[in-house]
């Protein structure tokens, strides 16, 4: 599976909810196929979540116009570091979770996700809370 960076944290905060019902129909399976022995490589470019997106274009995201796609790389390039990853790396999805709870608080999205629609609606900065406190 690829998932871009910062997608690893949309993923936290995810009710089923999203920018069109292709869309979230994707992101539900997507999600539902994630267990920790699920190998996932790590992008700083369109993923598998974003091949579903109505802002998606040919140039890459394009949510808040031109220019968009790459603030989103910033935000997956800022995830990865945070993380301890590079772009292109495969990692297991357990892994994955066990750094974004070493490695990422909820309020750490505010800095990492900038001017994201979704931020305000505070799921995914509950979702970081839920995995924080899910800590085996």
């Amino acid at each position: 599976m690829r998932i871009r960076a910062h997608n690893l944290l949309c993923i936290q905060g995810f009710v089923g909810k999203g920018y069109s019902e292709e869309f979230v129909a994707n992101m539900k399976a997507i999600v539902g196929g994630l267990g920790g022995m699920t190998q996932v490589t790590v992008l700083a470019e369109p993923d598998s979540l974003c091949a579903k997106c109505p802002n998606l274009e040919t140039t890459g995201c394009a949510l808040h116009g031109e220019g968009t796609e790459r603030g989103i790389v910033a935000q997956d390039r800022d995830v990865l570091a945070r993380l301890g990853l590079a772009a292109g790396q495969t990692v297991a999805w357990g892994e994955i979770l066990e750094r974004i709870r070493a490695s990422v608080a909820p309020d750490d999205l505010d800095d990492i996700c900038g001017s994201c629609p979704w931020l305000p609606l505070g799921h995914c900065k509950a979702g970081i809370a839920r995995l924080r406190a899910a800590r085996p």
